[in-house]
C-alpha cells in the first residue's frame, strides 16, 4: 500500500497538508508455481519424445544427396586444381568405403611421391556418417563411358557391374593430370537406410552423372568394415 497525502490550496495560493491520507493498492505481480514449472516441463519432453525419432530420421536422410553434392564438387575440385597446379592429384577409394585425396608433391623431382592434400577446400569430409562407398567399377577410355550428340551428354549402360570395395586388394585410384583428365569411373554410395546413388564420371570432360539404384532394407544393409592403423599403413595411405 502506497500512502498519499491529501493538499488543500490556501488564500495565498500555497498549499496546506491535509490531515487524512489515501492509500493507492499496487497490484502484486503472481509468480509460477513449481507445479506450473512442472508441467510445462513434462510437456516439452513429450513434445521432444515425439518430434526427436522424426528429426533423426531427416537429418539421416539428408546425409545421401550431401554426400553426393560434396563428391561432385571434390572431383571438380580435383580437376581444377591439377590444371592450376600443374600437379597430379589423386583420389583413393578404400576398402573401408572411405574416400583419401592426396597431392603430387613435385611432378619433376619426386613425381611418384603424394602427400596428404592441405587445402581449406579437403577438409571437408566428402562423405558424411552415415554414407560410404559401396562399390567401384574403373570404366574403359575412349568412348565407351558416354555418347555425344549435339552436346548431349549419354552415358551408355554397362554389362558388368560396380565391384564391392571390400573386394578391392589395393584401393582404387582416380588420378586427374595437370590437363584436366582423368580415368572414366563409377561408384555406389550407400547409406545406412539402404538407399544409394550411382556416380558415374567421364574422364574425358569431368563430368558426372547422377542415378538412383534400387533401395535396400536398412537391415540387410552392411557396412564395410573400417581399416585399422595397420591395415592403412600396409596400403600407403593415412588413418584418420
Amino acid at each position: 500500500m502506497v500512502p498519499l497525502a491529501l493538499f488543500a490550496s490556501t488564500p495565498d495560493g500555497s498549499k496546506a497538508k491535509c490531515g487524512r491520507r489515501l492509500t493507492l493498492a499496487c497490484p502484486r505481480r503472481r509468480a509460477f508455481t513449481l507445479l506450473e514449472i512442472l508441467l510445462v516441463i513434462v510437456v516439452l519432453a513429450v513434445i521432444m519424445g515425439i518430434s526427436w525419432p522424426r528429426l533423426q530420421g531427416s537429418v539421416a536422410a539428408e546425409q545421401l544427396p550431401e554426400s553426393t553434392r560434396r563428391l561432385k564438387a571434390l572431383i571438380a575440385m580435383c580437376r581444377a586444381e591439377a590444371m592450376n597446379d600443374g600437379r597430379q592429384y589423386c583420389v583413393y577409394f578404400l576398402q573401408d568405403g572411405s574416400i583419401q585425396m592426396r597431392v603430387q608433391r613435385d611432378p619433376i623431382e619426386a613425381p611418384q611421391e603424394f602427400v596428404e592434400l592441405k587445402r581449406s577446400w579437403a577438409n571437408e569430409e566428402p562423405l558424411l556418417e552415415n554414407v560410404w562407398v559401396e562399390a567401384v567399377q574403373p570404366l574403359p577410355d575412349g568412348p565407351a563411358p558416354v555418347l555425344v550428340d549435339d552436346d548431349v551428354i549419354e552415358f551408355t549402360q554397362l554389362d558388368t557391374t560396380p565391384v564391392s570395395v571390400t573386394e578391392l586388394e589395393q584401393p582404387l585410384e582416380l588420378l586427374f593430370e595437370p590437363n584436366g583428365a582423368c580415368g572414366s569411373m563409377r561408384w555406389i554410395l550407400r547409406d545406412t537406410l539402404g538407399r544409394g546413388m550411382l556416380l558415374t564420371l567421364d574422364g574425358r570432360l569431368g563430368r558426372v552423372q547422377v542415378d538412383k539404384v534400387e533401395s535396400l532394407k536398412a537391415e540387410d544393409v552392411e557396412r564395410p568394415p573400417k581399416l585399422d592403423a595397420a591395415e592403412m599403413q600396409s596400403l600407403g595411405v593415412k588413418e584418420k
